[in-house]
């Protein structure tokens, strides 16, 4: 279990924690900072394309992307010129493809070598298995590197996104929001593992 939390939902500056699950509960592993989208966290209901949030909520972790397979269960790509994120609406979209695209969909070799995708792990969020994909929601939610705000990503150094790629298993799980909506009352907090997945429930 990855933790991504904000002191407040419009910052974007995030504390990452990498816990394990004991007897006793998640025991913290790591720390280490991070940045969201420019907007801040998005509302819990549903966070919209072009909004600059990035949605609360808890997401499993199944792909991944980068230069070099650094050693992750998780599927992984290589990426190649011709590597894309679908942002049309169509049946690449919020998916892997390669190909010429077209905008809005995100060349992903060209932001490899801009250093943010170096190494990238997809959040599930808005795209199977976590739900079906609809378009105008938010897309190309990635945890990756260069430690900036985005468009609605995670990002930190690529030490730490080595460490979640090398550690995660698949159906993992990153958890973001602002602390009162994940550590609240739990009728009320973002859940984890008891959620169906993907959810960002009020309870």
């Amino acid at each position: 279990m990855v933790f991504a939390t904000a002191e407040e939902r419009r910052t974007t500056r995030v504390t990452l924690t990498g816990c394990v699950l004991t007897e006793g509960g998640y025991a913290e592993e790591w720390t280490a900072p991070g940045r969201i989208g420019e907007g801040g966290f998005g509302p819990l209901e549903a966070t919209e394309v072009n909004s600059l949030q990035t949605p609360p909520g808890s997401y499993t972790m199944t792909e991944s992307f980068g230069r070099k397979d650094p050693g992750t269960d998780l599927e992984y790509r290589e990426l190649n010129p011709a590597s894309r994120w679908g942002g049309r609406d169509g049946p690449y979209f919020n998916e892997y493809f390669e190909g010429e695209g077209a905008s809005p969909d995100e060349n992903l070799w060209d932001f490899m070598n801009e250093g943010l995708y170096e190494q990238a792990v997809v959040i599930n969020f808005n795209r199977p298995p976590d739900a079906v994909a609809q378009y105008g929601l938010s897309y190309a939610i990635f945890l990756h590197a260069g430690l900036t705000e985005s468009w609605g990503c995670v990002s930190t150094d690529i030490d730490t996104v080595t460490r979640v790629l090398q550690s995660a298993a698949p159906g993992d799980r990153i958890v973001m929001g602002a602390e009162q909506d994940v550590f609240s009352d739990p009728d009320t907090a973002i859940r984890t593992e008891t959620d169906a997945p993907g959810e960002a429930s009020t309870g």
